[in-house]
């Protein structure tokens, strides 16, 4: 008797895990960098028909109840976002499947596709939270600001000053063996899992790693209309579950009362 009840909620939770995570990609629209998200559900295990149910035909086999429905899997697409130009040459994007890696306060090496960063007061390239972008060698304070810099696309940093061109130093990609390696931490981060082993783009050929676009910012690959014809959608199946649920009540409020 409380199939129907389960089913209904189940089918209301899932919508609202839905509506949830539709929201926050509509909020990241305008996001650099940012991933959208996708939802997956399955279903729950079926209630086989016993000989007191009633079958739709006899030639139905071995049929079952279906009990509602679960999340199955909350992931990233890591779909490549388009370039914008902005001719800052501390905006960088990728062209490929790497990650910019940058270290946090805690000195924790996070990745992120976001390459808003700009020269800090002490010289470093470091993002809007003040992560250092992770590379080959450390460079020392200040030596930035001493003249013209340029990054290349393999992420080479030259400063250009007095006519000459001096190369600092380069700015690493990384590479995760697959994407359930690293988990969303916030502010457009990922956090890699504990005994990963990260490919590192120094002194390897670009490959997956991809290249480097200087003065340029990937944009975010939450497709608008399409997130907005979803929570539509979304919105219209939470309601008809509801009123499900609400019709279900009323059956079994007059089947109690026939029976009392």
């Amino acid at each position: 008797m409380r199939i129907p009840y389960n089913i209904s909620k189940s089918a209301l939770q899932a919508h609202q895990h839905k509506l949830n995570h539709v929201s926050h990609n509509i909020a990241n629209v305008t996001t650099t960098g940012y991933k959208h998200k996708d939802v997956q559900f399955s279903e729950l295990m079926h209630n086989a028909v016993t000989e007191q149910d009633v079958r739709l035909s006899e030639e139905s086999g071995e049929p079952s109840l279906n009990t509602g429905v679960k999340l199955a899997a909350s992931k990233n697409s890591f779909a490549q976002g388009g370039l914008t130009q902005t001719n800052d040459p501390f905006h960088l994007a990728i062209t490929g499947n790497g990650f910019f890696g940058v270290r946090n306060a805690e000195g924790e090496l996070m990745l992120t596709r976001d390459g808003a960063f700009h020269l800090s007061t002490e010289g470093q390239i470091v993002n809007d939270r003040g992560d250092t972008v992770e590379m080959t060698e450390a460079v020392p304070d200040n030596l930035l600001n001493t003249g013209e810099v340029s990054i290349g696309k393999n992420g080479e940093v030259t400063v250009r000053r007095d006519g000459q061109a001096t190369t600092v130093g380069q700015i690493s990609l990384f590479l995760p063996p697959n994407h359930t390696a690293i988990t969303e931490a916030g502010d457009n981060m990922y956090r890699i899992s504990d005994g990963v082993d990260l490919l590192n783009s120094a002194g390897a050929a670009a490959g997956d790693f991809g290249m480097i676009a200087s003065g340029y910012l990937e944009g975010s690959t939450v497709d608008l209309a399409q997130s907005i014809t979803d929570m539509m959608m979304s919105q219209r199946a939470y309601s008809m579950n509801s009123k499900v649920m609400q019709s279900t009540d009323e059956i079994y409020s007059l089947i109690n009362q026939f029976n009392s």
